[in-house]
């Protein structure tokens, strides 16, 4: 069992970020759940005391740089020094050619994906730092590795994996770590919708892993929660892909036969 660490999951109240906020819970830590959809949040922090954890939820939208730094303080305020901070909130994006962008579209996937990770990076990196000791997990994206017909979605995940590696460097000294994982296309509840809307195939999906199986939100949390245990005490500046070996396996059957 862990100490009671404070734990922040951003975009935690479905998904990835749920998944990862019940495997801290469970191991003794206490979750916030910080989500744009508070009323959901609330939901999520419910269900998570009721299974005997202890969580608790607020309302924030991750790109206003003012709600970031109050709830940066409201958490620290009111349940104590917060040690480790997942960076979840994001926004999915449907394949697409550029020149048929929304720029609205693409500057709101930017402003959660990138600007409003690296606010919340600005604001508790600092304050871990001063404490000696913190954990930052980042949610990159196997686009971070190779290029896929994502437009603003792909661009703004590879910006996430530099980050973190800039800020690995920056912080180590004061004995903050901070990672990151890159999932391959997770069955999340966004993903349903998608799926079901027709706008994905869960099939083509899983295709060109080396394992043909589609990534479960529980799969990515129980990555998160390796990366910021004391079991991965000596890593930092990384990003690990949760992809069933989609990137060994799509070169590989692409590969002229």
């Amino acid at each position: 069992m862990a100490d009671g660490r404070i734990v922040v999951v951003t975009g935690g109240a479905r998904g990835i970020g749920l998944a990862a906020a019940k495997r801290f819970a469970q191991d003794g830590d206490f979750v916030v759940l910080a989500d744009v959809r508070g009323e959901l949040a609330q939901q999520s922090a419910q269900e998570i005391n009721d299974s005997g954890g202890g969580g608790a939820a607020y309302e924030f939208d991750v790109s206003q740089e003012d709600a970031v730094e109050e709830l940066v303080e409201s958490v620290e305020t009111e349940h104590g020094p917060i040690e480790v901070w997942v960076n979840n909130a994001g926004i999915l994006e449907n394949p697409g050619r550029s020149a048929d962008k929304d720029m609205d579209e693409h500057d709101r996937v930017w402003d959660v994906n990138y600007r409003g990770l690296y606010l919340c990076c600005r604001a508790v990196a600092p304050r871990m730092a001063e404490r000696g000791h913190g954990c930052i997990l980042n949610l990159a994206s196997s686009t971070s590795f190779k290029s896929m017909p994502l437009v603003a979605y792909g661009p703004s995940k590879v910006a996430v994996k530099s980050l973190t590696e800039v800020l690995a460097a920056e912080f180590g000294p004061q004995g903050v770590r901070v990672n990151a994982v890159a999932p391959h296309a997770t069955l999340s509840d966004e993903m349903k919708v998608r799926i079901d809307a027709g706008e994905r195939d869960p099939e083509k999906l899983k295709a060109d892993n080396a394992i043909p199986k589609m990534i479960m939100p529980e799969d990515v949390a129980e990555g998160i929660f390796f990366l910021c245990s004391e079991a991965a005490h000596a890593i930092t500046g990384v990003t690990l892909p949760i992809d069933y070996g989609w990137l060994v396996g799509v070169t590989h059957k692409a590969y002229p036969k």
